[in-house]
């Protein structure tokens, strides 16, 4: 049997990680197909990290937390807090997160089967944004046609009841894409009789149906961005050691790393989202680590050390 590089070893002790995390258990003849080796192989890898659960006469099951677990139907599973995971993986920024987490959440509400792997990924979602959020996405009478004229390149003409207006007026535009956001249904087109694109409410049209004119959408039809989280984002310019850096509670981001003084400390400036994560970024500091700016943000640090310590006392 040929020898397996040290990087596919990981790679593949990698997938079935994943796999094991992500399904909340595996069959280890499945994860070794997916992995595309044999069930023997695959035990070989696992060995230096695998433990096997087992039942011993009438004591209850015997296993080792922490580790791949291994039980006697041939399931594998993996401990939420495996050492594996810690070496590659990082959840996302703030702001990624909260773009996937209404995403998911808008087709959660739109589909009509059970979504298991998309309720955990919205799971893991929710923590990382530290925030509820519930969006329920009905779908509007006239979707299935603004739908149907975007993937044929047709015009859609349609009855529109505008904001400015509580009366319906005929419309017809090319729609260059349909989409959801927040909630609500959207097309983004441009109308016959204007220049520049507009982006229309889907459940503000009374009727519609595929109109004559066909069209190509432009290669630059971008769905506006809404999802600006700058102005809730916290910046504080710290003076650490490069292993306290690491240690930083996430998530967070980084700028460029600068040297401080010779000393083996570095100066970088961490952005975080919202004022909890910037009490919990301070509060967590390493004694020995300095906030360097904003004043204001080193004098937050001894408030909120006070506050623990009295609250301790």
């Amino acid at each position: 049997m040929p020898a397996l590089s040290k990087q596919r070893h990981f790679e593949i002790l990698l997938a079935v990680l994943a796999l094991a995390e992500e399904r909340g258990t595996v069959q280890l003849d499945e994860a070794a197909e997916i992995a595309g080796i044999s069930d023997e192989r695959l035990r070989e890898l696992l060995e230096p990290i695998l433990y096997l659960e087992f039942r011993t006469g009438t004591r209850d099951i015997v296993s080792e937390a922490r580790e791949f677990l291994l039980t006697e139907d041939g399931s594998l599973m993996v401990a939420n807090d495996h050492w594996l995971r810690d070496l590659v993986t990082e959840p996302p920024d703030p702001e990624t997160a909260l773009r996937l987490l209404v995403a998911g959440l808008a087709v959660q509400s739109v589909v009509s089967g059970r979504t298991p792997d998309l309720d955990r990924a919205l799971a893991k979602l929710r923590a990382v944004v530290d925030a509820r959020l519930r969006i329920q996405v009905e779908a509007p009478p006239c979707l299935a046609v603004a739908q149907e004229a975007w993937h044929e390149g047709r015009s859609l003409r349609f009855r529109y009841i505008s904001d400015a207006s509580d009366a319906a007026t005929d419309r017809e535009a090319l729609p260059y894409r349909v989409y959801c956001k927040w909630g609500h249904w959207y097309f983004q087109g441009r109308a016959m009789t204007d220049e520049e694109p507009k982006h229309f409410r889907i459940d503000r049209m009374v009727t519609a149906d595929l109109g004559d004119v066909p069209f190509d959408p432009p290669p630059d039809a971008a769905i506006p961005d809404w999802f600006d989280l700058s102005g809730q984002e916290r910046t504080v310019t710290l003076r650490l050691t490069a292993t306290q850096l690491e240690g930083l509670p996430r998530p967070h981001t980084t700028a460029a790393r600068t040297s401080a003084d010779g000393d083996g400390r570095v100066e970088v400036d961490v952005t975080v989202a919202g004022e909890r994560r910037l009490e919990h970024l301070l509060v967590t500091l390493d004694p020995s680590a300095e906030v360097i700016a904003p004043p204001e943000y080193a004098a937050l640090q001894r408030a909120y050390a006070a506050q623990l310590l009295a609250g301790m006392s």
